[in-house]
């Protein structure tokens, strides 16, 4: 068995977004793997930024093939490159696409699940058509928040009145996990407790581990961690605010809600389908205008899309790549919250693909880089882990964030990074930390300020803005 080296190109794709490039060598053996390619808009700026950055990942393999291309979630910041840069992506070549159990059109509760998320989108499009339609700042600004969510799908009725079922499956994630299943030779959807071997690599050099994301339902919906969970308690308050807004939409569609929602103010027991105009206007709101709560309604509308974003987050798939020779761990988590992150104490290994005393603490102590999950908002990195797991003293983290990003620049705007956890990750690794943007903060500059951090790893980073990257090399 031979040693193994990484490099690790972060992809600046000019806005949020996810794109890393992991070439893998061992002796004159080598394999390329790319996990996500996406950015957050579908300008003609985002699209440009894509093909050329496709276009280096082409030049960058001299004519060789991906030998993987990892999806993790369908969200447009990840899946958009293969889109935009499909017929690139073609030329290069893809030997396998690694997808979630999730992704898989024949597993059943994959399929209920889609179907689910694909009817709240439908909603969420419908109230956000209403909205627009109404000359009212309030109106405006919770379709606002409606579309920036929405936008993550690109749904291609967005700004457009829904007529029964017109409403298609969010058309840029789905349409770039199709191009990459017709590219890609070989498909595999992954489940956690799977192990592989990373091909083009003599077998046991490089081990890969899937997480996540959970197969129980229980886990794969919790999306909100407990105060004990995360770094920024204010954040968690709102979020978990998300479970009622979501019974919310559902009760105003006309459908059943559950027993903890019976004090909502559309709740069944008025037995009358409130989302009739003729109710509303003449039974309802006109007789008594100290009734009306349409903008408290519409505010919690807005929030409720945070829960569609966040669900989607957590069915990231989880993967953790092992240099055997050294046990040096790349963990990448897509944009996993919560219960992705809970699920992995109760993974299944096979046994006969892992070592003697192999647990998840094992990885966690050994991971020397981290791809920090959705761009560093609070709830992607569960507390107690980087707290007490991730502990390695050459630990690495690779932030995908972007502080010019129209949706962190606006007021009230996304909070990436969160600043309780940027500021604990920066303890964690000594300062080592490299954002996708601009490389590094001043204290992080390994010429600079964390000069002796970086010293005491044999790569120091690089940075390349003609070709958008970050560079970072694990050695084993």
């Amino acid at each position: 068995m031979s040693n193994v080296n990484v490099n690790i190109k972060m992809f600046q794709v000019g806005e949020l977004g996810d794109c890393f490039l992991l070439k893998f060598k061992e002796d004159n053996k080598e394999s390329a793997v790319l996990i996500d390619c996406g950015s957050f808009r579908n300008s003609d700026k985002s699209i440009k930024r894509l093909q050329t950055i496709a276009e280096f990942i082409k030049g960058d393999l001299n004519e060789k093939a991906l030998d993987v291309v990892v999806g993790t979630h369908q969200h447009n910041d990840h899946f958009s490159g293969y889109v935009h840069a499909a017929d690139i992506f073609e030329q290069t070549g893809i030997d396998n696409v690694w997808l979630s159990w999730l992704d898989d059109p024949k597993d059943v509760d994959a399929g209920k699940i889609a179907a689910g998320q694909r009817d709240l989108t439908e909603k969420l499009q419908a109230i956000s058509s209403r909205l627009t339609k109404n000359d009212n700042d309030n109106h405006s600004l919770a379709a606002e928040k409606i579309n920036d969510m929405l936008g993550f799908y690109n749904a291609e009725d967005a700004d457009k009145p829904l007529e029964g079922k017109k409403t298609k499956v969010p058309v840029i994630p789905k349409m770039g996990l199709d191009n990459l299943k017709k590219i890609g030779k070989n498909v595999n959807y992954l489940s956690p407790g799977n192990v592989l071997d990373l091909p083009g690599l003599s077998a046991n050099s490089v081990k890969v581990y899937v997480l996540g994301p959970p197969r129980g339902g229980k886990l794969l919906f919790d999306i909100n961690p407990s105060k004990d969970e995360t770094y920024d308690i204010k954040l968690t308050a709102i979020s978990n605010l998300a479970d009622g807004y979501l019974a919310a939409l559902t009760n105003y569609s006309g459908n059943e809600v559950g027993s903890n929602e019976r004090n909502f103010p559309f709740d069944k027991k008025f037995e009358k389908n409130l989302t009739k105009p003729e109710f509303l206007n003449s039974a309802y709101f006109l007789q008594d205008s100290w009734r009306k709560i349409d903008d408290e309604w519409l505010d919690q509308a807005g929030r409720l899309s945070l829960y569609l974003d966040s669900y989607t987050n957590n069915s990231s798939l989880v993967m953790a790549f092992e240099l055997v020779e050294s046990g040096k761990v790349l963990l990448f988590v897509g944009d996993a919250q919560t219960g992705n992150w809970l699920s992995w104490e109760n993974i299944q290994w096979d046994k006969d693909k892992v070592k003697p005393g192999f647990s998840l603490d094992y990885l966690l102590n050994n991971t020397v880089l981290y791809k920090v999950g959705h761009h560093c908002s609070h709830n992607a990195t569960l507390k107690k882990y980087l707290d007490d797991k991730i502990t390695h003293p050459d630990l690495v983290a690779m932030i995908p964030v972007d502080e010019t990003d129209p949706n962190i620049t606006k007021k009230k705007g996304w909070k990436m990074p969160a600043v309780n956890l940027y500021k604990k990750l920066k303890e964690k690794t000594f300062n080592r930390v490299l954002r996708m943007e601009k490389g590094f903060d001043a204290d992080c500059d390994p010429n600079g300020a964390a000069k002796q951090s970086w010293a005491k790893l044999p790569f120091k980073p690089v940075v390349d803005k003609k070709n958008f990257y970050i560079e970072y090399e694990v050695h084993g």
